[in-house]
């Protein structure tokens, strides 16, 4: 059975209320920018973190997803710097760095194979967090409990 996740813009008790929702099986009140992760966690984040920030030169911060809520132990909010390396692909002025980081990414050797291109889940990740980045929220991923 697939591992369900989804990353998505919220404030913090927006967060928590999708969480809910999620966790509930219904659908969240709030249509919010986001995306239907399948097969990804926490880990997998911070290995697209860090194959980003290599590619943007943005040198070292904290790409650790964190839990947010004791009573939401599968909801992690992204650090500030994960963030901003990944928006920072949306402005990279090299066309070809998202299609690297994307390379990159899926060939992690702490990643879990998956198949197909990684490009265009990269990429929704990324509009993700420029949504976020342009209503002044943060980016926080749900897993489903398993």
């Amino acid at each position: 059975m697939a591992r369900r996740a989804q990353l998505f813009v919220a404030t913090h008790a927006g967060a928590l209320a999708r969480a809910d929702a999620l966790d509930a099986g219904v659908p969240p009140q709030s249509e919010t920018p986001h995306v239907e992760l399948t097969d990804l966690g926490a880990l997998d984040l911070e290995l697209l973190g860090e194959a980003a920030a290599q590619a943007v030169r943005f040198g070292r911060g904290d790409l650790e997803p964190a839990e947010v809520d004791l009573n939401h132990e599968l909801l992690f909010k992204l650090p500030p710097f994960l963030v901003e390396v990944l928006g920072e692909l949306s402005r990279a002025e090299d066309p070809d760095l998202p299609r690297e980081v994307a390379d990159a990414w899926a060939a992690s050797a702490e990643r879990d194979p998956h198949e197909g291109d990684p490009l265009p889940l990269l990429l929704r990740i990324v509009g993700v967090v420029v949504a976020a980045e342009q209503v002044g929220r943060n980016v926080y991923l749900w897993v489903a409990s398993a």
